[in-house]
């Protein structure tokens, strides 16, 4: 503060409480809180407020850029910021416009360039190029492109399933295949199907259903993807039959075992039973006929010819 300004403060205090009327009312009234009435029908106000009435306040000193609801007050009006609104912040200040476009100031902060004639868009940034005098050549959907005005020819941008200079070639949407996951593209003309295998949806089977999002199990149970689910159960099913085979094989080897346990007792004891014959007679030639494998019900022993059967 100055000291003018605050020499100006301490005169208006004078006056204020220097002067009392007594019974002086003026017309209109003065306001109540901001000023007083004079002899001569003259409103005298307060130190901060100004107007016929004083019901007018008086903004901060140097508050050029703004107003005041109160006395000494210094709010910014749009487009200006600081303690006394001396900071100019609306868009056209920073220069936006490009190639000697002309900026205009809008409400809320906003701005709009005025291009000169060969340049376009929001800050004149774009050339007018072929795509904007000459109209955009290509079909079926297709974008214009020309470098933004800088190219001596414009091109195409062609959408799903076109093709050509100016997208003017139809081609088979499912080549290459956007199905994922295994999912069966069928092309219906500049577009594609896809059919999903279990577990997936979505246009291009990318995403794997939840269906346990809802929480359907009850009473504590625990909820699986389906494919969790399958998963599980071809697990069961192998090990169940890995168990089977290994039984049979199991049953198998025991009955091979047994089999020749078996053998191996009963050739024991066929070679136990011709030592003892071939001990008994010892000193003489004998011809031993054995009738095999089991069913033996006589044993028969020859001598030298002309002896008796046994």
């Amino acid at each position: 503060m100055t000291a003018t300004e605050a020499l100006l403060r301490v005169l208006l205090l004078l006056l204020a409480f220097g002067h009392s009327t007594h019974g002086a009312e003026c017309f209109p009234p003065c306001d109540p809180q901001n000023g007083f009435c004079e002899d001569d029908n003259v409103c005298r106000c307060q130190p901060g407020w100004q107007g016929s009435l004083c019901d007018q306040c008086v903004t901060a000193p140097g508050c050029y850029n703004g107003f005041c609801e109160e006395a000494w007050q210094c709010i910014c009006n749009e487009g200006w910021e600081g303690k006394l609104c001396e900071i100019d912040v609306r868009p056209c200040t920073s220069f936006p416009c490009a190639n000697n476009g002309s900026c205009v100031n809008l409400e809320h902060g906003q701005y709009k360039c005025s291009c000169i004639p060969g340049y376009t868009g929001k800050d004149c940034m774009k050339k007018e190029g072929p795509c904007v005098n000459n109209g955009s050549p290509c079909q079926n959907g297709g974008s214009c492109v020309d470098d933004e005005g800088w190219a001596s020819h414009p091109s195409c941008l062609c959408p799903p399933g076109f093709s050509g200079n100016f997208c003017e070639i139809v081609t088979n949407s499912c080549n290459p295949n956007p199905c994922e996951n295994d999912g069966v593209c069928t092309d219906i003309g500049g577009d594609f199907r896809c059919r999903c295998p279990a577990g997936f949806i979505d246009k291009t089977c990318s995403r794997p259903v939840n269906s346990c999002s809802s929480t359907p199990c009850l009473n504590g149970g625990t909820c699986l993807q389906h494919s969790q689910g399958q998963a599980i159960c071809f697990t069961i099913l192998g090990v169940l039959t890995s168990l089977v085979v290994l039984g049979t094989m199991g049953i198998v080897f025991l009955n091979k075992c047994e089999t020749w346990v078996s053998n191996l007792r009963y050739n024991h004891m066929l070679r136990k039973k011709k030592n003892l014959l071939l001990q008994y007679h010892s000193g003489e030639d004998l011809a031993v006929n054995i009738i095999f494998p089991e069913k033996i019900d006589m044993t028969t022993f020859n001598k030298e010819a002309g002896e008796e059967e046994i």
